[in-house]
Formats: structure tokens, C-alpha cells, sequence
């Protein structure tokens, strides 16, 4: 497919920017919330905007809601409007809402912002010297306002060998951007639009009650159903299909509308050859088509916009966005299944020994700035963890390592809307309400149990397949599950040891 690169289109694409004055963008849309504080949004963004009486809710992006699969953005928003100014009220009605959303709130006179479960649109804000609050889809949106320059520390970070030898892709733990005033909205977090002033909602003491599997498996079932109905009732719907669980769940999901949805794989990194293997025999085996996207370059006018759309991108987020609209087009929404494993147990520490360094560890970040970063994370999130009940690696791996999900979106807006239906939070709150030994590692036990309630023919092809030495020794281990606190302990001394030598 030919792509006219329209500049108005393709110029951040699916960006806002708040704050006291507007951007001078062509065709961007705007809106007036009161003297300082007014958006500028893309017009692929979607703006919604609602007043009543002195109040005022505005949506930019979408929402779903998977008990009230019919109702629009506007019957949504108004539910914002109806009960008095109280945060509580807000949080509640928040908690069942899935989409990709900022929501900003204007009662009385507060003003607040949130947005959804994973944080997946992205807000970065900044305080100016008058004391006015500025916030943008991109960070880079803003230093270009303000004339910042990167953070001698965030680029030493960011030249890691862990990053730069391709061992992992390039992501930004906690709050931080590549600018030292400029900094991110995580989830499960507010921003106060009158001081700039963060404060986190989730998670709290009453947020889970202990369920059986089985309770689980018949709530999230419906709620993953219904979110994709109400996606399919309102998007022209693609789905991406791996051979792994996430996408195998979603496939599951989808079966009362799979009529109604794409359904394709990109072409795999090498190694990865079972991610197209897989799918092209299980698709045929459900009546499904099964599409195969070759991905191939950016070209040179693309790619400029995909640079100037990004902060620090990633090269390879672009090839994958650039082929997608060139095999789909300018326009359509894909689903995303990359947080649906959050709420499993991926990380382990002793109890005593959980602090910024063990924590940096997990992800090899051997960078003094990031520890000290995590260091302010986890005092600041001890204490709702701990009233909570809930285990604070999981709150790690949902909370910072979902900035690598939203980062990806952000890219892929320059080419297509993304949808993801596990990004809510009251579905995380039934699967982390499951006793932690079923939801343990690589345990597939409850994700089975899922697919199997929604769609038993979706594992007629097995997740993940491995083979010879792997696949057996995996076999034997999971066999004895008395072996794992020994390999996990037999891990985490080798972890230990590792990042220490690097830091000597």
C-alpha cells in the first residue's frame, strides 16, 4: 500500500498537550478548561468534553466498559459528573473501566488527572517557575517548549551495555524521562492539575478478598469477553496471535466475535520462528484466516516522523508500526496482549533482602541513579503494599516494568489506535486475590483453566513449544515443585553475585 504522508496526520500523531497555553499545531483540536489550563489534541486523538453546572470531565483516548459493553465515552464521562467532588468517588468508578485514557476531572475547585490501569496513554508533566502545570503525551513535546537538555545521568543509563548490546530493549524505571524537570505519571498514581503535586490511590487495604480459582476463572472470564465485544462494537478490530499465552488468551476471549476481527502475525525475530509457526496451524484448525505481515523498513519519510513523534525511540517498534499501516492502512485499531501476565509471581527475593539494590538486580540495572530511584519507589510504595496485603515485587513488575508496554504504544501511535483488554484494574484485583503458588513463575495452570472456560479448542496447539534438553528438563522440574525454592535460591545467589562483580 502507497502512504501519503499528510503532515498533519503523521506530525505526533495522537499527542496533546496541557497547560497554559495551546500549541500551535495545524488541526489540532482544543479545548478550554478554565484560564490556565488548555489542551491542544491531535485529531486522531479522540476528545471527548463534558459539562454540568459548574463541573467539567474531559476524556482524551477511549474507555471500555465491560459491564456496560454499549455505553459511549460520553455516557461514561457523565457517570464523573454525577456524584459529588470526592477522590473516593472517582477511584471507585475508575476501577472497573478498562480503554486507554486520560481522564481530567474539574470540580469545585479541584482539578485532577488520572488515567487508565497501565498508565498505556502516557502523561509527562513538568512544573513551570509561575507554578503552572504542564503536561504532554511526549516528554521531548515539552523540552522543545522549554529549551531542557537531556540528563547527563538518564543518557550514562541509557548507554548501558545491557541496552547497548541489544540484552534487553531500552525502557525508563519509575518517574524518570531523559530530562531532569520533566518527569512521568505511573500508574496508579493522580496528578493534581493546580500545584503538580502526585499522590497514589492503588493499591489500597480493601482492594482484594481472598477467591478460589474457580471464582476467578468465571469473573475474568466474562470481564475479558465483554471487553472485547465492546472493542469489536466499536473499533475495526486486529488482533496480533504468538504462540504464546498472552495472545492465546485473547483468542480465547474473542471467540463469540471472532468473525468480526483480523487476526495476523508479523514475521518473527530469528528464534522466535514457533510465533508464526504456531498460529498458522491453529487458526485453520478454529475457521479462522490467518494473515502474516512481512516486516520491512521504515522509509526515509517515516521514519523522520517516527523520530520526531518519539522520545529516544526504538528502531525496531518502527519497522513493526511502519509495516502495520502498510498492510492495514492508515486507520484501525490492534489488539495488544502484553500486560496480561502482571499478574503472576515473576519476580523472587528473600523478605529481608527486598530494598533498591535487590531490586535493581532483577533487571540487571546496575546504574546508581536507577537505584537510588528505586529506592525512593519502594518507600513510597511499602506501605500501601503492605496494607494491601500484596506482594511488592508484583506491584515492580505491574507498575515500572509496564512503562515498556506504554513506551511501545506511544510508538505504534504514529501508525494505529492499540486496544488491551486486561489493561483494568479490577481484573487484577480478582487474579491477585488467587493464592500466589498457582499464579507462580511459568506456571500455567490458571491461564489453562481461563482458556479453556472461553474456548478449549484455542489449545489444540501448545503454548510456547520447546524442544529436546529444555523442554525436558522444564518437564522434570515442574514435576517435582519441590525443587523451587532450591532453584530459586540457587538464582538468586547467582543474581547476587553477578551485579555485584559489576558494581565492584
Amino acid at each position: 500500500m502507497n502512504i501519503q504522508y499528510d503532515k498533519v496526520k503523521f506530525f505526533r500523531r495522537r499527542q496533546f498537550l496541557l497547560g497554559p497555553e495551546y500549541a500551535d499545531f495545524d488541526g489540532w483540536n482544543k479545548i478550554k478548561i478554565d484560564n490556565t489550563h488548555l489542551i491542544t489534541a491531535h485529531p486522531d486523538l479522540n476528545l471527548s468534553y463534558l459539562e454540568s453546572g459548574p463541573n467539567k470531565a474531559v476524556l482524551l483516548g477511549y474507555f471500555i466498559d465491560p459491564f456496560n459493553p454499549n455505553s459511549s465515552d460520553i455516557d461514561i464521562l457523565s457517570r464523573f459528573l454525577d456524584e459529588p467532588a470526592y477522590i473516593d468517588n472517582i477511584i471507585f468508578k475508575l476501577n472497573n473501566l478498562g480503554g486507554r485514557f486520560v481522564l481530567i476531572i474539574s470540580k469545585n475547585d479541584n482539578l485532577w488527572l488520572f488515567h487508565d490501569a497501565c498508565a498505556l496513554r502516557q502523561v509527562h508533566y513538568f512544573v513551570d517557575k509561575s507554578g503552572h502545570v504542564w503536561c504532554a503525551s511526549q516528554p521531548n513535546l515539552l523540552a522543545e517548549i522549554f529549551k531542557f537538555d537531556y540528563d547527563e545521568e538518564i543518557m550514562s543509563f541509557r548507554n548501558m551495555p545491557l541496552f547497548a548490546k541489544g540484552k534487553d530493549e531500552f525502557w525508563f524505571p519509575c518517574d524518570l524521562t531523559p530530562y531532569k524537570e520533566i518527569k512521568y505519571l505511573l500508574p496508579n498514581h493522580y496528578l493534581d492539575l493546580n500545584n503538580g503535586n502526585v499522590f497514589r490511590f492503588w493499591p489500597r487495604k480493601d482492594s482484594f478478598t481472598k477467591i478460589s480459582l474457580d471464582e476467578c476463572i468465571e469473573r475474568v472470564s466474562d470481564l475479558l469477553k465483554y471487553s472485547i465485544k465492546s472493542a469489536v462494537s466499536r473499533f475495526n478490530l486486529k488482533m496480533g496471535i504468538s504462540a504464546g499465552c498472552d495472545s492465546r488468551k485473547s483468542l480465547a476471549a474473542s471467540k463469540e466475535v471472532k468473525d468480526k476481527i483480523i487476526f495476523f502475525t508479523h514475521t518473527p525475530i530469528k528464534g522466535n520462528e514457533a510465533d508464526i509457526e504456531v498460529p498458522s496451524k491453529l487458526l485453520p484448525k478454529l475457521g479462522l484466516k490467518h494473515y502474516v505481515v512481512e516486516l520491512q523498513p521504515m522509509d526515509n519519510e517515516f521514519k523522520k516522523y517516527f523520530d520526531t513523534n518519539n522520545t529516544w525511540p526504538r528502531e525496531r517498534h518502527g519497522h513493526i508500526a511502519y509495516s502495520f499501516m502498510r498492510y492495514f492502512g492508515t486507520d484501525c485499531v490492534v489488539l495488544n496482549s502484553n500486560i496480561s501476565e502482571y499478574a503472576g509471581v515473576w519476580y523472587w527475593l528473600p523478605k529481608s533482602r527486598i530494598n533498591a539494590v535487590s531490586l535493581a538486580m532483577l533487571r540487571s540495572l546496575n546504574n546508581k541513579k536507577i537505584i537510588n530511584e528505586l529506592g525512593k519507589w519502594l518507600s513510597e510504595a511499602k506501605p500501601s503494599c503492605e496494607a494491601a496485603g500484596m506482594n511488592i515485587l508484583v506491584l515492580f513488575d505491574l507498575e515500572l516494568r509496564s512503562r515498556w508496554v506504554s513506551q511501545a504504544l506511544a510508538e505504534y501511535d504514529i501508525a494505529f489506535e492499540t486496544f488491551n483488554p486486561y489493561n483494568n484494574r479490577y481484573l487484577f484485583q480478582l487474579e491477585l486475590s488467587v493464592d500466589e503458588k498457582i499464579r507462580e513463575g511459568r506456571n500455567l495452570r490458571m491461564p489453562k483453566r481461563l482458556i479453556k472456560k472461553m474456548w478449549p479448542e484455542v489449545l489444540s496447539e501448545p503454548i510456547n513449544p520447546e524442544k529436546g534438553l529444555i523442554k525436558n528438563v522444564k518437564k522434570l522440574i515442574q514435576g517435582r515443585r519441590f525443587l523451587f525454592p532450591i532453584i530459586r535460591n540457587l538464582r538468586y545467589f547467582k543474581q547476587t553475585i553477578s551485579f555485584m562483580k559489576k558494581n565492584s
